[in-house]
């Protein structure tokens, strides 16, 4: 697929024009003149009216589709250029407090605004023959219809608790009854050591069946613990092992060697009943070894599409059922019932051949538009799904109907490895490096317009598996629809693995590597990539590091994390656009460079891990837009005008910081600052009293997982003039914390959402009266808290309260027995429970 997605591209760039003209700075002064900008914004407007009339066009048409192609490229090198004069502007006004900054004309500040005036008369130049062509075709007005039937999805919470998705709960499945009751039937048995093989295939519900087995009462009344695997593409024993041990035990552990994650694994599993569900692996031969340490009635689960001799085959769904669950998700949520569209309904969903994925997608894409030629559109390019091939054109279908700035979005996923998932706070940021998130409303954030982006493909069946992990939210994509993004997005991204090798490829603007030894010293390529990332278990060389830094300066993203650079290089201050800088656990960099102060774009920096890292630099106070920071150090403290001058900070995460006592004491200058975590620091005394000031603040993380080490964190602070407004709290692995503050119960009684506390050997209960004025509480999270045992009288007071999660706290967990344990009276009205890993009670448990 070669389609060009062109509109918000173009959206980007009048925006940017449009902010030139409001700060009324006089560009002839940068040797820029104002005529050439006003003709490429004239240009500019005239081509969006007829832009998604063109997107549709070049569906049919090759000649549209390489004229899209000339207007993108010739865009893309519009932002660049007018992105340097946003930077150029930015140095001037911070001249009075910037030292290497003049505000005088010097010979370098002359020779780049001649060359950026040069730059915009070209790009101008550009369009004008851009638009000299588009009178060949006969593109119609579509701006108005666009906005009228893809209207912003609501604004919605980030916390998503379970009640917010039900994916798979029993009453969205159908026609599985037989198979699920079959399947149970045999791990309930037993006999020795045995694999149950579920499989067909792509898009049939093979992991639906899997997950509504896997979350049955029997099962947990069964197995003593169990695990849910999915394999990635490239086979990382290593990654599995992670996976597995945090499926068990919600810990990642990712600092060990292999053998030790086996040791590990082997010590949680000896002697017990388990079951394992291997989600796209049908071959265990290799991992036999490995698991045999079990009792030996455990079970394995394989989910695959290759058929075995003892499996489980799958079949499509019924006419009758797919028109059910068409209807249910394009009418979903009391939208209106037209006669003629149910009618087109009906066609569409018996033209998707009984396939629940297929079915799924188009309806609840479908649910956004009430315009009866989409539904026309899809019910008529519906053509037989023999292949998998055949089913992603028909997938495509429901493509065609999003609205632009989400198809932008979406493709850009297909950067990311499937396996490894997503997380929105990576996604978001991504998102915001690229310019890709816009709103009416000038005041709603990037973060939030970012969170209503993912909800909108979550409600349209794109993304789905939503999890909340107190601080992010994680989700995924099926194995067929990161296929569509990454058929859509194989003229831009470029992925380097074993299944390609020839990686000299010029035009692509996103590098995706997950086999660093492929590439060796060099990556080909041109100056148009804007996004290099190298992804977990891959270690890119010094070299390597250096070659994409010299070769890409228009790069927004540079994921170097988990690599064996000791030095980053000084002229990582070339990249000017630079907006995303990963560095996480590069544990042998001890030193950034001073020059990295000149990357004044940054907005997100992640050095967390980076445990050799002797201190931030003193510059840091220069990066004034950034929104994200995250670090380690060996620093003892923290100083005055460093962190405490960044206030575009939105989340700052300080761990792994082994020497540090003191925190800036500024930091209450941080009055945009929504979630601070703390975690890893055994020397740090007590919180500053700024953190009263801040006012902004919605999630607070205070946790030391690290064993052998000792936290003595205070938190006493004192209650008068306490401002922030707690959503999420999370307190982890705090030996000395035995109650909840005063003062943070007192500063967040009508906000707070989500409590977790969690490995405190010495916490033993919930205050009774402060709790009850915690109206807004929706999920409580107790987990090895061994000394905790019952709660306060009046839980019910918590009339928000949906949902109790609570692991290896053995007395409470016996007195929370349902039906006949002491406390069971006081919990027994909260929709959904969870003890030691197993759901107890659930609105849609089985």
């Amino acid at each position: 697929m070669d389609e060009q997605i062109v509109f918000p591209i173009v959206e980007i760039l009048l925006h940017k024009l449009q902010s030139l003209h409001i700060q009324n700075v006089p560009l002839g002064r940068w040797g820029v003149d104002n005529i050439e900008l006003e003709k490429i914004e004239t240009i500019l407007s005239s081509f969006r009216g007829v832009l998604l009339d063109a997107e549709k066009q070049q569906l049919h048409n090759n000649d549209v589709r390489g004229w899209l192609k000339m207007l993108k490229d010739a865009c893309y090198g519009a932002e660049d250029a007018l992105e340097e004069l946003e930077m150029d502007q930015s140095r001037s006004i911070a001249g009075k407090v910037c030292d290497f900054i003049s505000c005088s004309k010097s010979p370098a500040s002359l020779r780049f605004t001649l060359d950026s005036s040069k730059q915009i008369k070209e790009i101008r130049e550009r369009l004008d023959g851009i638009e000299v062509d588009v009178s060949k075709f006969s593109f119609k007005d579509r701006v108005h219809h666009h906005h009228a039937i893809n209207g912003n999805v609501p604004r919605e919470r980030e916390i998503i608790t379970h009640s917010f998705n039900k994916a798979n709960s029993a009453s969205d499945v159908f026609e599985r009854d037989k198979d699920k009751e079959g399947i149970i039937k045999a791990l309930l048995q037993n006999d020795d050591f045995d694999v149950i093989h579920i499989c067909g295939p792509s898009g049939i519900g093979k992991t639906t069946l899997g997950k509504l087995v896997y979350n049955d009462k029997r099962i947990d009344e069964t197995f003593d613990i169990k695990m849910w695997v999915c394999f990635p593409h490239e086979y990382f024993e290593k990654k599995i092992i992670i996976d597995m041990i945090y499926s068990l035990t919600g810990r990642i552990e990712n600092n060990m060697e292999i053998d030790q994650l086996q040791q590990v694994l082997q010590a949680i599993l000896k002697g017990k009943k388990y079951l394992l569900v291997l989600d796209e692996l049908s071959d265990i031969s290799s991992m036999k070894s490995l698991l045999s340490v079990g009792a030996k009635e455990s079970k394995i689960i394989t989910i695959a599409t290759s058929q075995e001799w003892n499996s489980y085959q799958l079949h499509w769904l019924s006419n009758e059922s797919c028109l059910f669950l068409f209807m249910r998700c394009a009418f979903k949520e009391g939208k209106e019932k037209n006669p003629r569209l149910i009618e087109i309904g009906e066609e569409i969903a018996t033209k998707c051949e009984g396939r629940p994925l297929v079915v799924k997608i188009l309806g609840s894409i479908l649910y956004f538009s009430t315009d009866e030629d989409d539904w026309k559109y899809v019910r008529d390019n519906i053509m037989p799904m023999r292949k998998e091939r055949k089913m992603l054109s028909v997938l495509k279908l429901g493509y065609d109907l999003l609205p632009s700035h989400l198809k932008q979005c979406f493709v850009c996923c297909s950067v990311f490895p499937r396996d490894d998932g997503f997380n929105n706070i990576t996604l978001i940021q991504f998102w915001m490096a690229h310019g890709l998130l816009k709103s009416d409303d000038q005041n709603e954030e990037p973060e939030s317009i970012g969170m209503r982006y993912i909800n909108e493909l979550r409600r349209r069946c794109l993304f789905q598996d939503f999890e909340q992990n107190v601080d992010f939210i994680s989700f995924k994509m099926h194995q067929l629809v990161h296929v569509l993004a990454t058929q859509f997005a194989q003229n831009e991204c470029f992925f380097v693995d074993s299944r390609r090798t020839n990686y000299s490829r010029e035009g692509y603007r996103h590098l995706s590597v997950v086999e660093a030894d492929l590439l060796k010293e060099k990556v080909g390529g041109s100056e148009l990539m804007r996004s290099v990332l190298f992804f977990e278990m891959i270690k890119p060389s010094q070299t390597l590091i250096g070659s994409c830094i010299s070769q890409f300066p228009n790069l927004r993203v540079l994921d170097f994390r988990n690599s064996d650079m000791e030095v980053l290089p000084e002229s990582i201050s070339r990249l000017k656009h630079l907006r995303y800088l990963n560095l996480t656990k590069n544990i042998k960099i001890r030193r950034l460079p001073m020059s990295i102060f000149m990357l004044r774009s940054l907005e997100t920096l992640l050095l967390g891990g980076c445990k050799e890292l002797e201190e931030l630099p003193r510059d840091i106070r220069h990066l004034v837009n950034l929104r994200m920071l995250v670090f380690s150090s060996k620093q003892r403290r923290l100083p005055k005008n460093g962190i405490g001058c960044l206030t575009s900070l939105r989340r700052l995460g300080i761990g792994s910081c082994y020497n540090l006592e003191y925190l800036f004491q500024d930091i209450g200058h941080l009055q945009a600052l929504r979630t601070l975590i703390i975690g890893d620091c055994p020397k740090l005394v007590s919180l500053p009293p700024g953190v009263k000031d801040l006012s902004s603040l919605e999630n607070l993380m205070l946790l030391d997982r690290k064993k052998g080490e000792k936290c003595n964190l205070k938190m006493e602070m004192e209650l008068q003039s306490i401002k922030p407004n707690l959503r999420m709290l999370c307190i982890d692995g705090l030996p000395e914390f035995n109650e909840l503050p005063r003062w943070l119960l007192q500063c967040s009684s009508n906000t707070l959402q989500w409590l977790a506390i969690k490995n405190c050997p010495n916490f033993e209960r919930l205050p009774a009266e402060p709790l009850q004025i915690l109206k807004s509480l929706e999920v409580l999270e107790i987990s090895n808290c061994p000394k905790f045992s019952s709660l306060p009288e009046d839980m019910h007071g918590l009339t928000a309260l949906t949902e109790l999660k609570v692991r290896d706290c053995p007395d409470f967990s016996r007195r929370c027995k349902q039906g006949t344990g002491e406390d069971w009276p006081k919990i027994d009205h909260i929709p959904r429970i969870e003890l030691d890993g197993k759901v107890i009670k659930s609105s849609d448990y089985n």
